[in-house]
């Protein structure tokens, strides 16, 4: 009798301890729940004034209308002068002057001498993309061009997506999921706005100045949510790389990042690889994504950027390098945004692209994360990018470097010469 009483003692102090620690689990999901949403609602209230919501076509508008320049020609609103954080007093003109000065050389100087230890033949990279083994990339250079013939080098990049007819996708019966139009095709923009991911922009009050443009365009998982006096809140465009489309942190299926606006998805090929050996074989797979994506949203606009216009960009940038070598990566996002944009705009503002007085080790706007490659130089040729866009500018000093943004004229605003053999 003792050992059932026992058991039944044991059996009721196991039940009790289990009812408690029940009731103790679901205290405290409650707890977390209840606490996040507070915190939600607090984030909600904070942005719900400032945040655009843009459900539905057309994709691509005016914002607001725009009165007339008094010159006769479309020029950009003035954006909102920003804090120098660079000092503590605020400098008088004179003083601002100089130290822009200053900063402009160091930039300038700090580019060049990355570029030139990146083009060494002491520096080692991988070649992962054949680009060292192609042969014939270091014929015909050009030292010294004029902003119109940069420009219409650019121009000959020939940037476009994957459509129909391109092999193996069309054998293989899916290119029908092809957009049947390309990116862009038959817009044409007065300004736009690209807008880098630079953590130089925190503090830039921004904000307003890059709304105002006619298209904006932004980059991988940048956010607009919390930032929106610093970057704006409009997105007409925005240019994801692989690692984002592949990855699950970056959530790019779920995410209101890639809703109600153009993507444009890219992955880099071999330098010399063929469509066919690209798609066995892609940096990261992002094909199994874009095709499910497209065929549960035929209507969206979601393209496939055709992986030779990211070398005929990189051809460029080499072809007018001082040095017989480039970084043998593929260019950034940021740059293929100015390219790109380049040809569908009047004018072309770019945010942060150069670092301006507000230079920082960050490397994003949004985190914490300290490294110095992610302005002057990383992964990709960034620093002969940022040089090549230096030549392209024709924003004042003040607009570039304290304000933080250069200004280029687009591909219509200039007459390039026939081909040769034309």
């Amino acid at each position: 009798m003792r050992l059932v009483g026992l058991s039944v003692w044991l059996f009721l102090n196991l039940v009790v301890l289990g009812m408690c620690s029940y009731l103790y689990l679901l205290w405290v999901q409650y707890w977390h729940y209840a606490q996040a949403a507070k915190l939600q609602s607090l984030q909600e209230q904070d942005e719900t004034e400032v945040i655009e919501t843009r459900p539905g076509k057309p994709r691509f508008h005016y914002r607001h209308p725009r009165p007339p320049a008094t010159t006769g020609s479309t020029v950009s609103p003035t954006p909102t002068p920003a804090q120098n954080l660079t000092t503590v007093a605020p400098l008088s003109r004179a003083e601002l002057l100089k130290a822009v000065e200053r900063h402009k050389n160091e930039i300038f100087v700090q580019l060049r001498r990355s570029q030139k230890t990146r083009s060494s033949v002491l520096t080692k990279y991988d070649d992962r993309y054949g680009v060292e083994a192609g042969g014939g990339r270091h014929e015909g250079r050009i030292r010294e061009v004029t902003r119109d013939q940069l420009l219409c080098a650019l121009r000959k990049a020939s940037i476009r997506t994957l459509r129909d007819g391109d092999q193996p996708f069309t054998d293989l019966k899916i290119a029908k999921y092809f957009p049947s139009t390309e990116l862009l095709e038959g817009r044409f923009f007065n300004t736009c706005a690209v807008v880098s991911s630079s953590a130089a922009l925190r503090g830039s009050k921004l904000g307003y100045f890059i709304d105002s443009h006619d298209a904006v365009v932004r980059f991988n998982h940048a956010p607009t949510l919390g930032y929106v006096s610093d970057v704006g809140s409009r997105t007409t465009l925005r240019i994801v790389n692989s690692q984002v489309v592949t990855k699950p942190e970056y959530n790019f299926w779920g995410s209101p990042l890639y809703s109600d606006v153009a993507l444009l998805l890219w992955d880099p090929s071999k330098y010399h690889g063929s469509l066919d050996e690209w798609y066995k074989k892609p940096d990261f797979d992002l094909f199994p994504v874009y095709f499910r994506r497209r065929l549960m949203l035929p209507q969206e606009d979601l393209y496939l950027l055709h992986p030779n216009s990211l070398w005929n960009i990189w051809d460029i940038l080499q072809q007018h390098s001082p040095y017989a070598r480039l970084v043998p990566h593929p260019p950034s996002s940021g740059f293929l945004g100015i390219v790109l944009m380049l040809a569908h705009c009047e004018r072309v503002n770019a945010m942060e692209f150069i670092p301006s007085l507000r230079v920082t080790p960050r490397c994003h706007y949004w985190d914490a994360y300290n490294d110095t490659s992610c302005t002057f130089g990383g992964w990709h040729p960034e620093d002969s990018e940022k040089l090549a866009t230096l030549k392209l500018n024709t924003a004042e000093d003040l607009d570039t470097y304290q304000q933080g943004f250069v200004s280029i004229p687009g591909f219509s605003s200039i007459t390039c010469p026939p081909p040769p053999n034309s």
